[in-house]
C-alpha cells in the first residue's frame, strides 16, 4: 500500500458509526447528568467504592488472623498454668488467669461470624467449666485443662472461624 493512495469503500459507514456512537454518549451524558450525577463525583464514587471493597476484604482476614494469634497466646498461657494445675498450687491464680483468657477471647470472636460464635460459645462453655472446677479445687481440672488446650489447638488450625483450610 503506497502512502497517499486513496482506499475506496468502507468511509461512509465508518463515518456513520462514529456519528451514532457520539450521539450515544451525548445521550449518555444527558441522562447522567439529569440525575445529578458530575463527572468528578463518578470518579470519586468509583475509588470510594474500591476502596470499601478492599478495607472490608482486609478487615475480614485481619478478623480470623487475629482470632489465631488470640487463640496462640491463649493455648500458651494456659499451657503454662498447667503444671500449677498438676500440682494444685496456686489455683486462684490460674482461675484468674482463666478468667483473663475467656475475656480476651470473647472480644476476639466479638466481631466474629455465626459459625466462629458457634464455636467460641463451646469454647467458652470449657473455659467456664474449667473455672468452676479451679474455685473447688476439683481433681478433675487437670483432664479439662488439657481439654481446653486441645480445643484452642484445634480453633488455632481452623483459623479461629471453625471451617478448615
Amino acid at each position: 500500500m503506497a502512502w497517499g493512495k486513496k482506499e475506496s469503500g468502507g468511509g461512509c459507514l465508518a463515518r456513520l458509526a462514529l456519528v451514532v456512537a457520539i450521539l450515544a454518549l451525548i445521550l449518555a451524558w444527558v441522562a447522567y447528568r439529569r440525575t445529578g450525577g458530575e463527572i468528578g463525583g463518578l470518579f470519586k464514587d468509583l475509588t470510594e467504592s474500591a476502596t470499601a471493597q478492599v478495607r472490608g476484604t482486609v478487615e475480614e482476614g485481619s478478623g480470623a488472623a487475629g482470632r489465631q494469634a488470640d487463640l496462640a497466646r491463649a493455648r500458651v498461657r494456659l499451657l503454662g498454668r498447667k503444671a500449677e494445675v498438676e500440682t494444685d498450687r496456686n489455683l486462684q491464680q490460674v482461675r484468674d488467669d482463666v478468667a483473663r483468657v475467656r475475656e480476651d477471647l470473647e472480644r476476639a470472636y466479638e466481631g466474629a461470624g455465626a459459625e466462629a460464635k458457634r464455636h467460641w460459645r463451646d469454647l467458652d462453655g470449657e473455659l467456664g467449666k474449667l473455672e468452676g472446677q479451679l474455685r473447688e479445687g476439683s481433681a478433675k481440672a487437670k483432664g479439662t485443662l488439657d481439654g481446653v488446650i486441645e480445643k484452642l489447638r484445634g480453633e488455632e488450625k481452623d483459623g479461629g472461624d471453625g471451617a478448615d483450610r
